[in-house]
């Protein structure tokens, strides 16, 4: 089985526990997902490949991109080269206030990868549907929870249907998830409760974390076959 929904909700809970340890800026709320993603690439790849990705024992690989040089959130290479690249956002708070930047991000660090034109770039975003919003300063108590709707998805499908481009990714994973503020509880969305028919459709299908690994892993075969 190359993904699992039982080990990515115990990755995400891990991975936010680590952030109410140790606050947002810290990197060990990433560890547990890179380790996850790098664990279900690990499956797919097999052996004769290496996994590059940020963790206790092992470290990110900068690429040196079309325009700079990038630390690469997990890097797949063979015989020192690069062959496949992920980049992974897991958003805990102020999703809307920085949705465009995140998104303008995303294409941006896509592109300069891609740009280069024999390196897929993939994004898998995490995103918690209802998103406590918190006031500069202010740490402990949200002034509000912002819900994540149709309108916030709408310019993913809109890149997910353009045209092949460098600053499209080659496939895009998009998980909408709850967390239980106290306990740390991670459970999936409800999609057809929260988005329209068309919305929910694409999230559970093409957009899918399955999905995701599932053309990760027909590209392997793809170039494998080359």
């Amino acid at each position: 089985m190359m993904y699992s929904e039982e080990n990515f909700i115990k990755a995400v809970e891990q991975s936010f526990k680590m952030y109410k340890l140790y606050g947002a800026r810290s990197t060990a709320k990433l560890k547990p997902i890179h380790k996850f993603v790098a664990d279900t690439l690990t499956t797919i790849w097999g052996e004769g490949y290496e996994l590059h990705y940020m963790s206790d024992d092992n470290s990110e690989a900068t690429i040196q991109g079309k325009y700079y040089p990038k630390d690469i959130d997990i890097t797949v290479s063979k015989n020192g080269y690069a062959v496949f690249c992920i980049g992974i956002k897991f958003v805990t708070s102020n999703y809307k206030q920085n949705a465009n930047n995140y998104f303008e991000n995303m294409m941006g660090e896509t592109a300069n990868i891609q740009a280069l034109g024999n390196l897929p770039y993939a994004q898998l975003l995490i995103l918690r549907h209802k998103t406590p919003y918190y006031q500069k300063n202010e740490t402990k108590t949200p002034s509000k929870i912002e819900t994540i709707d149709d309108k916030d998805i709408q310019k993913y499908l809109n890149l997910l249907f353009d045209s092949p481009q460098a600053h499209r990714p080659n496939y895009i994973g998009i998980q909408l998830i709850n967390i239980n503020e106290q306990t740390s509880k991670v459970t999936l969305t409800n999609l057809e409760k929260y988005f329209s028919e068309e919305t929910a459709e694409l999230l559970r299908t093409r957009l899918s974390l399955a999905n995701f690994f599932y053309e990760i892993n027909t590209y392997k075969k793809y170039l494998k076959m080359r």
